[in-house]
């Protein structure tokens, strides 16, 4: 039976990449993203795979409970679930606000947990999941100034990776994160100057800036049948910046 993965925020960069590696696995795809996704869309299709895709406000939890609905409509079920959209707002203590506070924690936490909610019951029915939780090697390395409300959402969510893991890992789903270092993606090289990207592909151990593709190759592994046994862990895509 083809398994059917549902990838947050995969109109583009790291989450686009993910849906189309997960298609050439022979996954069938669902999106959920605020911008439309026909460009990944295209790029499944391509491949043989089905996609449903959906223009979803994921800092609504009725949006959600929609969106949840018409995958279950589509597909009939969700075997493997990445959660990786997130919102990211570069503001100092000062600067931030709690409007703003309160978007990054819901998109990037609050968002995950509901998805979990409506699809990992269905998971643990059928004695198969997977769940990929996309943090941040800034859990661990020094974030610059600006990421407070970021890097606060991106430990809560790996807070929530490791205490699900437990209590479904007898059900036969596994719940694990990956948290990529700066990536070459459209947001990044908006956001960031090219400097920034020289000097932390100097100090990685692996001196090569890593691209959506790398990343999507840790996503593939941990939703494969070769990790069954991996859950509540965290794997660092950084090219080595973060090491034991």
């Amino acid at each position: 039976m083809t398994r059917v993965a549902v990838v947050t925020g995969a109109a583009d960069g790291l989450g686009r990449a993910i849906a189309v590696r997960l298609a050439e696995r022979g996954h069938d795809i669902a999106i959920a993203d605020l911008r439309p996704a026909e460009a990944t869309a295209a790029e499944v299709r391509a491949l043989g795979a089905q996609i449903y895709y959906e223009e979803c406000e994921l800092a609504s939890s009725e949006a959600i409970d929609r969106f949840c609905a018409n995958v279950t409509a589509r597909f009939g079920r969700c075997d493997v679930l990445v959660n990786n959209a997130a919102h990211q707002v570069l503001r100092t203590l000062g600067e931030l606000d709690w409007t703003t506070w309160r978007r990054v924690q819901t998109v990037n936490v609050d968002a995950a947990f509901l998805l979990c909610g409506a699809f990992v019951p269905g998971m643990a029915e059928r004695g198969f999941g997977r769940v990929v939780n996309i943090v941040s090697n800034t859990v661990w390395e020094p974030p610059g100034p600006g990421f407070l409300a970021y890097v606060t959402s991106k430990a809560g969510l790996l807070g929530l990776t490791r205490a699900l893991a437990v209590e479904v890992g007898e059900s036969g789903v596994t719940v694990n994160a990956v948290a990529p270092g700066l990536t070459r993606t459209p947001g990044a090289l908006r956001g960031m100057p090219p400097e920034v990207f020289e000097d932390v592909r100097l100090r990685q151990a692996v001196k090569r800036t890593l691209e959506p593709s790398d990343v999507a190759g840790a996503v593939a592994f941990l939703v494969s049948d070769d990790a069954s046994l991996i859950t509540g862990q965290a794997l660092r895509v950084d090219g080595g910046l973060v090491t034991l």
